[in-house]
Parts: structure tokens; C-alpha cells; sequence
């Protein structure tokens, strides 16, 4: 490298510095526990931004809002939407590594307002809204919520307290999501208010790691905690895949829905990982599945599929960021995968974006840089 490269290579890691200590955007932090990609901070910066302003100008929309709200739409193929898990998403990411220089802070009081205005007894939001605004499904989405909760915390953090006291609306929305979202005296996690339970599981909703620190709220969370990881035994000891399905009961055993590792359980490495990596815990588990990965693929990103059934078997036809993502944060438990790491971090940047079915995948992939590029501190 010339030493004219060096030179402009030295100010921009600079000026990337110098803009992160200005604005409080958590960038290229190295957690406790764990490898990140072998990228440039710098580099992995400028990628991850440019991923959050394609997402921001692809799903943000104030159409259709009530006055003074912001809303995040699923795109054309689900008649532009909003679902609360994209509100808990969107607030994540305009706290996490929106600069103070943007509309972050508008928009995430924009979204924290909407998920108020379509809340319902409990508190919590409405999980679908129409573009028009009307309520086409009133029970909550224990996962949007949980999102949302912590994005507040992040925000008590990084913002002062304005109209919004967010430090009061984090501890009031964990504990509604206590009161509501989990099952009474057993401690398993509700999809929602209305059903499941021990009947009824997604394992991808369980987010141990925010449930660690949320114990110093209250105690039963690290019984949450416990909850999930009892799932997640019972798959490790039964297949040698570390597959969870979309779906099952608190024995994990079948239920009326879909037992395989699809576009819901697709999210579950991308959980364990994050808590791996910020506590050290339940790291046997993305092991396991990063080993079975690196050979089902023959180190190949591109062979990945989007459904197996958990013995293994590939059943989907279609390559998707949406499971390539929480792979790479899987991978990041070992040193051992760092090769199998990059691979899946570069592949991932590549990516198109956008498309009918977008959304989703989208915002799994920019969830998933977030962590690879060390932007989700641990204490928010």
C-alpha cells in the first residue's frame, strides 16, 4: 500500500471514530465473548450504514400514520403492511446506529408512539395494521414487544429524556410483557396474549440475553430464561443438527404447526448467538449448528436453503438472507469457524436487497450485520 493510502486510510478510520464519539452510534465494539468477521472496523462501518439507509428508505413511511408517527411497512406483496415485529425492529435500529445528524430519534418516537396509539387493553400493540391504518389482527406479538422494550432501554441510554421518559416506558412494556406473555407459574413464553403457552411454542421468540439484564427488573426473567434453555436441550439431545423447528410444544413434540426450520426458526441462531456473546452462555448450541452447516454446505454460503427438517434434510429451493444472517452470528462462537465466518459475513454484504418479498429478509440482514459488526452493546 502507497503511503498516500495509508494516509487517507488513517483519516477516515478518523473521522468514522470522531463521528462515533460525537453522535453515541455503539460502533465496532468487540464483545465479551466470541470472533467478529476479519474485516476492517472501518470497512464493516460503512457497509452496515449503507445496509441501514437502503432498509430506512426502502419500509419507513409516514403514509398512513396517525399525526406525529412513523410506521415501517412489510412492501407490495403484503399490501404495504405494518406488523409490530417491524416496529420493534425499526426502533432497534434508529437507537442503535442512527447518528443524531438523520431523523433516527424522530423516527423512533414516531415509532414508539404509533405501537402506543394501536395498543390495546394490555398495553401492548396490535401485531397487524393495514396501510390504512385499520387493526387486522388485535392480539400482540410477544417478539415485537420484546424488541421494543429493549430499544427503550438503548434509547434511556442515548437520548435524554424528552417527551418520552424512555427509562419509565422500557420498565412499564417488560413488565406488561411479564404480566401478559408469560404463562403463569410455569414461565414459559407466550406468542402472544391470547394463546399458547406450554401447548404452543416459537423458540425464536425467546431472547435469553435480554432476559438476563431485564432480572434486575425482576427475578422471574432468569426463570425465562431457564424456560428457553429447556427447549433448546431437548432438540440438542434429540438431533445432531442443532435445528429448532418453527414450532412445538413445551416437550418439544409437533404441533398443529410447522415442525421444520423455516422462515421462523430460521431467527433462533441469531438469539443464542447474541447470547452468547454477550454473557457466554448456551454456546454448544450454535456450535453444533455451525459445524452441521460448514458440512451440509461444503463451506459454501451459496448451498444454503430456506427450510430442513431438523434431522437435517434440505427441503427449501430458495437462498435467503434471512437464514444466511443468523448463521453468521452462529458462527461467531469459535475461533475454530472464523474462515466459515468471513465467507458468510461477505456473502451476506453481496446480497441484493428489495424485491416483492424484501422485507423480511431484509431486516434479518441488517439485524444480523448490527451484531456482526459489534453495533448491540451489551448493557444498553
Amino acid at each position: 500500500m502507497s503511503r498516500q493510502k495509508k494516509c487517507w486510510l488513517v483519516l477516515l478510520v478518523l473521522l468514522v471514530f470522531l463521528k462515533v464519539q460525537a453522535t453515541g452510534v455503539a460502533q465496532g465494539l468487540n464483545y465479551q465473548f466470541g470472533i467478529k468477521p476479519a474485516v476492517s472496523q472501518a470497512t464493516m462501518y460503512q457497509q452496515v450504514t449503507t445496509a441501514f439507509l437502503d432498509w430506512e428508505g426502502r419500509y419507513v413511511t409516514h403514509e398512513g400514520c396517525p399525526p406525529g408517527t412513523y410506521r415501517v411497512h412489510c412492501g407490495e406483496v403484503y399490501d404495504f403492511q405494518t406488523v409490530s415485529e417491524g416496529i420493534g425492529w425499526g426502533m432497534l435500529f434508529m437507537v442503535l446506529l442512527g447518528d443524531g445528524s438523520d431523523q433516527s430519534r424522530e423516527y423512533f418516537d414516531g415509532f414508539w408512539r404509533y405501537y402506543q396509539h394501536y395498543a390495546g387493553p394490555t398495553g401492548l400493540m396490535s401485531w397487524k395494521i393495514s396501510a390504512r391504518g385499520e387493526v387486522l389482527g388485535s392480539d400482540a406479538a410477544t417478539e415485537a414487544d420484546e424488541n421494543v422494550a429493549m430499544a427503550l432501554l438503548y434509547a434511556a441510554k442515548k437520548w435524554p429524556a424528552g417527551e418520552i421518559n424512555y427509562a419509565q416506558a422500557a420498565e412499564g412494556l417488560i413488565g406488561k410483557i411479564l404480566s401478559y406473555e408469560v404463562e403463569p407459574r410455569t414461565y414459559v413464553l407466550k406468542p402472544g396474549t391470547a394463546w399458547g403457552g406450554s401447548s404452543n411454542i416459537n423458540p425464536a421468540y425467546f431472547d435469553s440475553a435480554y432476559y438476563r439484564g431485564w432480572a434486575s427488573f425482576d427475578k422471574k426473567w432468569s426463570r425465562v430464561a431457564a424456560r428457553a434453555e429447556q427447549t433448546y436441550e431437548i432438540f440438542y439431545e434429540k438431533y445432531q443438527t442443532g435445528l429448532l423447528p418453527d414450532w412445538c410444544n413445551i416437550k418439544g413434540q409437533p404441533t398443529h404447526l410447522s415442525f421444520d426450520y423455516t422462515y421462523d426458526a430460521c431467527q433462533v441462531s441469531l438469539k443464542i448467538g447474541l447470547d452468547f456473546l454477550w454473557y457466554g452462555q448456551n454456546k454448544k448450541y450454535v456450535d453444533r449448528l455451525t459445524k452441521w452447516i460448514k458440512k451440509q454446505t461444503g463451506n459454501d454460503p451459496e448451498k444454503i436453503v430456506d427450510a430442513y427438517r431438523l434431522d437435517g434434510q434440505a427441503i427449501g429451493h430458495y437462498h435467503n438472507a434471512a437464514f444466511v444472517g443468523p448463521l453468521a452470528v452462529a458462527a461467531m462462537c469459535s475461533d475454530r469457524h472464523q474462515e466459515w465466518l468471513n465467507k458468510l459475513y461477505n456473502h451476506l454484504v453481496a446480497m441484493e436487497t428489495g424485491g416483492r418479498w424484501g422485507y423480511y429478509q431484509d431486516t434479518l440482514r441488517l439485524m444480523s450485520l448490527i451484531v456482526l459488526a459489534g453495533n448491540m452493546p451489551l448493557e444498553p
